[in-house]
């Protein structure tokens, strides 16, 4: 381990203890103990006093400095790299737990001190806590290649516009990892120069880069997307990893403009794109939460209904996703596709999961026009689709649907097998509310 050397002298000194910390070398006989289990201890030891130290208030600073300053005046002479490592590590997530001064300088001196990387990390990490005061520090950790992964990463926890610089300073290192971690952090923050810089990154050749600058673009698009913004991401759409071509219609569907409604609409409905793809264009459709979003998923169940396989699972995912939009004229439309595929016979409404899909979306959407549909539904013989019809109704209750369970199992008019599940649904709903 390299001896001190960022700071002209360790601060951790008892002449540097102010006076607002008991300084006093005498610790009680509890404090003491729990010290010696956390220099001599195993890992389960050290893990147990790690906990306890900080009960003991600012009183355990002082001695667990002198500790620090003992580990690294020793570590080069020491036999046991790995277990002064580990001593060290638990030393600096103890100090993390103190807002004192002191024990900020001695996260920073064991930044610029330490080769583990595990201590390293819990340094950074922990100093990250502390807010923009940690900043200038780890800006300055920027400057070790070894380090500039942990760097990004800690500086990514402070969410204050004064890390911007930093994080844009390294958007083009040759670490992809550094790359992405960077794009990730600025994802919170919004200017000019970093979209032309998360733009720029759509097209790196590194995959988790295109993805990380596709993910922050998106997150940025909640606010006020750019109009030029949704044909940037456009060729995204089919680029040759399929995670970045997911991560695409997220951002498109959190754009939400028209224009990226088109742009999802054609990947859709387009024959070559994978069906894992077009179930995640389905979920940005309805996350978009408009008729007008809407309308695409409505053409792809009337338009290229079949029973294949990969049909059925996406006709599936739109079925479930229609029932979660949450606005008044999605509601509406979604209702309207859903009632739809059973007075049609679509092919999904004529398997058992599509049934228990289509109900439960029914029940979801809270809308009284569905309790006669789901009633007949009441009639399948499948038992499954006849407890997820039941616990649909029972999403209507407040809309009037048991008493319309009871008028029509009075009533001669009804079939018998129909009628058996009305009365198997009134059962239901009696032992489980108390009716």
């Amino acid at each position: 381990m390299n001896k001190l050397t960022h700071l002209d002298k360790p601060a951790n000194t008892a002449a540097d203890m102010p006076s607002d910390i008991p300084a006093s070398i005498e610790c009680s006989a509890s404090l003491t103990a729990v010290l010696h289990s956390l220099q001599t201890g195993d890992f389960q030891s050290r893990w147990e006093a790690a906990k306890l130290i900080p009960t003991f208030g600012e009183a355990a600073i002082l001695p667990l400095l002198e500790l620090l300053q003992q580990v690294q005046a020793g570590s080069d002479s020491s036999d046991d790299d790995d277990d002064d490592w580990q001593l060290l590590w638990f030393i600096a997530r103890i100090l993390g737990q103190f807002q004192h001064p002191l024990a900020i300088s001695a996260l920073v001196e064991i930044l610029f001190t330490t080769d583990d990387t595990e201590t390293l990390t819990m340094a950074a990490m922990t100093l990250a806590t502390i807010g923009p005061a940690a900043i200038p520090p780890l800006s300055e950790l920027l400057a070790r290649p070894s380090s500039r992964l942990i760097a990004v990463q800690a500086l990514a926890q402070i969410q204050h516009p004064n890390v911007i610089p930093a994080l844009l300073g390294v958007m083009e290192d040759a670490n992809p990892q550094v790359r992405a971690a960077a794009m990730e952090a600025l994802s919170h923050f919004r200017s000019p120069a970093i979209t032309a810089m998360l733009v720029a990154a759509l097209r790196d050749p590194n995959v988790p880069v295109r993805r990380a600058a596709v993910v922050a673009l998106g997150i940025q698009a909640e606010a006020d997307p750019p109009v030029e913004l949704v044909e940037h991401l456009t060729p995204l759409l089919w680029d040759l990893n399929l995670d970045v071509c997911r991560q695409t219609a997220i951002a498109l569907g959190r754009i939400g403009t028209e224009a990226a409604i088109h742009v999802l609409d054609r990947v859709l409905q387009s024959p070559h794109t994978p069906v894992e793809l077009q179930m995640e264009v389905a979920r940005a459709l309805a996350w978009i939460d408009s008729a007008l979003a809407l309308q695409p998923l409505k053409t792809y169940l009337m338009q290229t209904a079949s029973s294949g396989s990969d049909s059925l699972i996406l006709a599936q995912e739109i079925v479930a996703v229609l029932g979660r939009v949450e606005s008044t004229e999605s509601r509406s439309m979604a209702l309207e596709i859903l009632l739809s595929l059973l007075h049609t016979a679509h092919p999904i409404s004529q398997t058992p999961s599509g049934k228990q899909q289509i109900a439960l979306s029914l029940g979801q959407l809270q809308d009284a026009s569905a309790i006669d549909a789901l009633i007949s539904m009441l009639s399948d013989a499948n038992t499954s689709v006849q407890f997820h019809v039941i616990a649909a109704l029972k999403q209507l209750a407040a809309h009037g649907a048991y008493d319309r369970l009871q008028t029509l199992l009075a009533s001669n008019a009804v079939p018998a097998d129909l009628k058996a599940g009305i009365a198997n649904a009134l059962r239901e709903w009696q032992i489980h509310t108390g009716l």
